[in-house]
């Protein structure tokens, strides 16, 4: 059941996608249905177009990689006109079009971020077929993302080594605990275990 708070506009909600031992074929499988539901809700959403109006739009990580093992999808969007007055006027927008279950919002700009980015931050929260996606949206004035060029390695690697994909996705399993990965892992600490030095 869904209870709202009608102040925050935010509601709780039970996530179901849980970890669960599986085998290669239905790990793949998994993924490839997670790829195709987060083009659909990005398609849904209209997220690209309404976060053009900042800036230039790149998506980095599992989304862009076609690596996903949990519901998540990475944005930056980066414009040399990067402000605070921008960032607060989509922010309204996000609300009034009211597509978002959860719409948070972080000012790295005048406050420091826990990856000390200088720009502004949102997380989005889309919910579909009981499944709680998230988009992880940063805005900034910043051009040299590391996330960017991190992304663009990977993504050479892959095409010299598309076997490589499997090994990530069964590394993801194994350390995945429902939330996120263990032993202090993320997504390119995993790419570069698989992959060497990104």
């Amino acid at each position: 059941m869904q209870e709202r708070c009608t102040k925050c506009y935010s509601f709780k909600f039970k996530e179901n996608f849980q970890h669960k031992n599986i085998n290669m074929s239905s790990l793949i499988k998994k993924s490839q249905n997670l790829q195709k539901s987060a083009e659909e809700i990005v398609r849904k959403t209209d997220i690209v177009k309404m976060l053009s109006t900042l800036g230039k739009v790149d998506f980095v990580g599992s989304y862009a990689l076609k690596l996903l093992y949990r519901p998540d999808i990475d944005v930056f969007v980066t414009s040399q006109n990067c402000s605070k007055t921008r960032a607060i006027k989509l922010t309204k927008e996000f609300l009034d079009k009211d597509i978002f279950q959860t719409i948070g919002f972080a000012n790295g700009h005048d406050f420091k971020l826990p990856n000390n980015l200088d720009g502004y931050y949102w997380e989005l929260i889309y919910i579909v077929d009981g499944i709680k996606w998230k988009f992880d949206v940063w805005y900034t004035a910043v051009t040299d993302i590391k996330s960017i060029r991190n992304t663009k390695v990977v993504q050479a690697k892959l095409k010299e080594n598309p076997s490589a994909t499997q090994k990530i996705l069964e590394l993801k399993h194994k350390l995945y605990n429902g939330v996120t990965y263990r032993e202090g892992m993320n997504g390119f600490k995993i790419y570069e275990k698989i992959l060497g030095k990104i």
